[in-house]
């Protein structure tokens, strides 16, 4: 009796678990389908739905939205279209509009085929039960014929190009062109002209380093000059200032009209000169026999002048002598170191100056007395 009943619990105990395991697949399998959310029907129809069944999934944006009811014909035999009924959750029939699209699409690499709605963007929401726009995709065969109509134009596309290249011209020229790369290339790797010294000479590469050196140089002083320029520029827009008060102010008034005053004298002396006899007139245009006559001196004056200049470049006269002979120069500091070291010498000179200051006042005396 005790092992009967112990046998039932173990059988209730499985069965129980059982239950609550099959609980737990069709809650999940349910929750993946979303059979637990609020649904809305919609229809659409295809000429073709390319093997689609009940129970395949709709997606919106790669988000499974609901499920396939019904695919098939209409009871009315002349309708050659075939209609599919689908269910879709409540919170993604909202954004089902107007310009919203049905579409059939592969599921996997198999062939299972699914629904894809587009979100749509304007117009008014689908209400439940309306019929949903659809898109044709173009079957097999179709995508069969694209290919090959594509692989038709590429096959004329290489086919030309063959052409071309068989052209024995371009052989030709290619075979030229290569020539004078060979022989190009031999020049700057083995010859002596500047491409090999710029390759090969160390110096070249100096040379050019110092190139860019000083373009670096010349464009970073002329970088600070362009800097100067425009604080100047500023600052004689902000001023203040001369340059600030002549070109946006009315400060400077007063100067311009001295400057004015100036060019005014300056154009009366001028004037003056132009059409009067004074003497500057007469240098400048031509006058009477005393202003040639000073012209001549002056002139006369200036050639002497400089005949005693160039004589004394030349050594002649005591002056001459002074400045060209060293010798002289030497004889003059021998006297003079002389004199400076010579105790009596420098005592008879004082001694005559004293004497002379003595004699003076008499001389002064007598002057006066006459």
């Amino acid at each position: 009796m005790a092992r009967s009943i112990k046998s039932d619990l173990q059988v209730g105990a499985f069965v129980l678990f059982g239950l609550v395991l099959a609980a737990v697949v069709i809650f999940l399998i349910g929750d993946e389908r979303r059979v637990f959310d609020k649904s809305m029907e919609y229809t659409a129809t295809f000429d073709d739905v390319e093997g689609l069944k009940s129970g395949a999934p709709i997606r919106m944006g790669g988000v499974r939205v609901g499920q396939v009811e019904k695919v098939g014909y209409s009871e009315d035999a002349s309708d050659g279209l075939v209609h599919v009924r689908m269910s879709i959750v409540a919170d993604a029939s909202g954004r089902l509009r107007d310009d919203s699209v049905v579409s059939i699409e592969n599921k996997g690499l198999l062939g299972d085929k699914m629904i894809v709605v587009t979100r749509g963007t304007e117009g008014e929401v689908v209400p439940p039960g309306s019929q949903l726009n659809t898109r044709k995709n173009p079957g097999m065969f179709e995508r069969l014929d694209g290919i090959a109509g594509e692989a038709e134009h590429t096959l004329k596309d290489v086919s030309k190009l063959a052409a071309a290249l068989g052209d024995e011209k371009l052989h030709d020229d290619l075979r030229g062109t290569a020539h004078s790369v060979n022989v190009m290339m031999k020049e700057i790797t083995e010859g002596d002209g500047y491409p090999h010294r710029l390759l090969t000479s160390k110096e070249e590469a100096d040379r050019i380093s110092g190139l860019v050196e000083n373009v670096d140089q010349t464009s970073r002083e002329l970088n600070a000059t362009l800097r100067e320029m425009r604080l100047a520029v500023r600052q004689v827009r902000k001023g203040p200032g001369f340059a600030h008060d002549m070109l946006y102010g009315n400060g400077a008034q007063k100067e311009i009209g001295q400057i004015g005053d100036a060019a005014g004298e300056v154009a009366l002396t001028l004037k003056g000169i132009r059409e009067g006899d004074g003497f500057a007139h007469d240098v400048l245009f031509g006058g009477g026999e005393d202003t040639g006559d000073a012209v001549k001196n002056i002139t006369q004056m200036t050639a002497d002048l400089r005949d005693i200049v160039r004589d004394v470049k030349k050594g002649k006269g005591t002056i001459g002598a002074l400045l060209v002979d060293p010798s002289i120069y030497d004889d003059l500091k021998r006297v003079l170191g002389n004199v400076e070291r010579n105790n009596v010498l420098r005592a008879l000179v004082r001694y005559s100056i004293q004497r002379d200051d003595k004699k003076k006042p008499e001389v002064e005396v007598s002057a006066s007395e006459e």
